[in-house]
């Protein structure tokens, strides 16, 4: 599966939230996190960036990742796991819905491998803006986020 810039209209223009230069700020103050190697396995071709509370949820509960793991938020199996299913889940909803500049998923997040808990699920927004180049650009937050 494949989720190619001509999958979001033309017309995708940025929001006012996250405006090229705003996203571009937010990814080197670190309130982005840039998961677009990643992405690209999953099957995006845009850039893709996780807010850094849409990340802090997702690892929530992970032993093995550090707190300051948002600047290499693969550090662990179960790490990598994770984000792959987000990106794969928001990959398959963005295919359905490829008119909205928003979409709402929802992805099946995998336990730590030494817990018996059960698997739990988090609700994200994936948000689709033309981007500095006018390229389509996606970020992944919570679903009240801006």
């Amino acid at each position: 599966m494949s989720v190619y810039y001509y999958d979001v209209p033309a017309s995708a223009a940025p929001s006012s939230a996250l405006r090229p230069a705003s996203r571009e700020q937010r990814l080197r103050d670190g309130r982005l996190v840039d998961l677009s190697r990643i992405a690209c396995e999953a099957g995006f071709r845009a850039p893709v960036a996780m807010s850094k509370e849409a990340l802090h949820l997702c690892l929530a509960g992970l032993a093995d990742v550090a707190h300051d793991a948002i600047h290499c938020p693969c550090s662990s199996c179960v790490a990598a796991t994770r984000l792959w299913s987000i990106l794969w889940a928001a990959a398959a909803e963005v295919m359905h819905r490829h008119e909205d500049k928003a979409v709402f998923f929802s992805a099946r997040l995998d336990p730590d491998d030494g817990s018996a808990a059960p698997a739990s699920e988090v609700h994200l927004k994936l948000v689709i803006d033309a981007g500095t180049t006018d390229r389509p650009v996606a970020t992944i937050l919570l679903p009240d986020q801006d």
